[in-house]
């Protein structure tokens, strides 16, 4: 059978169908994973930092069709807004919110109510059946009886409402991870917002405990005689490893910030000029480099400068820490020239940790830059030895 070659061009609509894909997969599935993938694989060499901006919006993709390329391009409203979708953070935390508030109050009243009957009536339901009924069940046919078990209103009601307590508990666990998330990734949330009060918005997930502590206690009632199984769903595992990556992060990170050893070989973090390692594990959603820069100026280590408030990030890269992402490898030190600073160089004890961290963890190769471009730890080295300038015009500049 004969194949062919198709050939597909883009269109300049591209940009904005990408970012209300990866939108979506943030605001209505609650997957961030999943929203930053569908960028990053969907743009070849596109760095998580760039991808982040665009999912948030803050970056449009305008598309050149004569020449088929994506230019990433910072977003200006009178020219960009009702072409290229936006999201709106705290929008998204107040729908959220009240949708818990509303859904979780008729499930609360609704299980209490159940509480109440099963209480009243000592465990138990009754139900009327037909002669008739009963005599084919007798015979061996139980289709009659089972379809009136199934319609009665009460047992229905019953298993209605356990299935959407079910449904109320998984969502609102990821819908809680999706509100992390964008709290921490979005400015609209940093410490000078008038909306860095939603950080303290658990005591609205309450309704999610109080639903499962009152199902809990139903079961334990009914458990008193059957032995029954009320198992939920996991959520699906790209949110799960980031939920659970969360969690550790929050343990590791409730003490100072300390150094840790690069050839651990983390999930991701910042190498400081003299040499110390900062790094945690966990999920490119959770924005591991963000919360080591937060976790080092709130221990002091790092400081802030007027222009760098509410963005230590910024502070790191312009004197000389590198950003370190699996074997990608980052520096921001030689762009200092266009903000009207002076640029800095890697130094030789960071060249060393970044030669050991390639050869021990990565089988020798790296991926050096903004492009992500493939290099030995061998060459890496001696570059930096050799010819630091040439490096840094040709993989770390843009």
């Amino acid at each position: 059978m004969a194949t062919e070659t198709v050939h597909f061009r883009i269109g300049e609509n591209f940009g904005a169908l990408l970012a209300s894909i990866a939108q979506e997969h943030l605001t209505e599935r609650n997957n961030p994973v999943q929203a930053l993938k569908t960028i990053t694989e969907s743009l070849a060499g596109c760095p998580t930092d760039l991808a982040i901006q665009i999912l948030k919006g803050d970056v449009v993709l305008v598309v050149d069709e004569d020449e088929q390329n994506v230019l990433p391009t910072e977003r200006i409203p009178e020219v960009h807004d009702g072409i290229f979708p936006k999201i709106d953070p705290v929008y998204f935390l107040e729908n959220r919110t009240e949708n818990i508030k509303k859904f979780g109050g008729y499930i609360i009243d609704g299980l209490r109510n159940l509480q109440y009957q099963i209480r009243k009536n000592n465990g138990y339901v009754t139900v009327d059946f037909k002669y008739e009924d009963i005599f084919k069940f007798v015979a061996g046919d139980n289709e009659a009886l089972l379809d009136e078990l199934c319609n009665n209103r009460e047992i229905d009601g019953i298993a209605s409402l356990i299935e959407a307590t079910k449904r109320f508990i998984e969502e609102t666990m990821k819908t809680q991870s999706t509100m992390d998330w964008i709290i921490q990734t979005f400015d609209e949330f940093n410490r000078d917002s008038k909306n860095y009060e939603y950080k303290n918005y658990e005591h609205y997930m309450q309704l999610r405990a109080d639903v499962s502590d009152t199902l809990s206690d139903i079961i334990f009632h009914l458990n008193k005689t059957l032995k029954l199984d009320f198992s939920f769903d996991e959520p699906e595992d790209t949110v799960q490893k980031y939920i659970d990556a969360a969690r550790e992060i929050d343990e590791v990170l409730s003490e100072d910030i300390k150094p840790v050893d690069i050839l651990d070989n983390y999930s991701a973090g910042w190498l400081a000029p003299n040499g110390d390692y900062y790094a945690l594990n966990g999920e490119i959603a959770n924005m591991l480099h963000q919360q080591i820069a937060d976790a080092l100026l709130l221990a002091e280590i790092i400081m802030e400068e007027e222009d760098t408030v509410g963005n230590p990030d910024a502070w790191l890269e312009r004197t000389g820490w590198v950003k370190i992402h699996g074997n990608q490898i980052n520096f921001a030190g030689c762009l200092n020239t266009r903000l009207g600073r002076k640029n800095v160089s890697m130094t030789p004890i960071q060249i060393q940790k970044i030669y050991e961290y390639g050869q021990k963890c990565w089988n020798g190769m790296l991926k050096i830059g903004w492009k992500m471009q493939p290099m030995s730890a061998v060459r890496f080295n001696d570059l930096m030895e050799g010819n630091p300038n040439a490096l840094n015009s040709d993989y770390f500049e843009f």
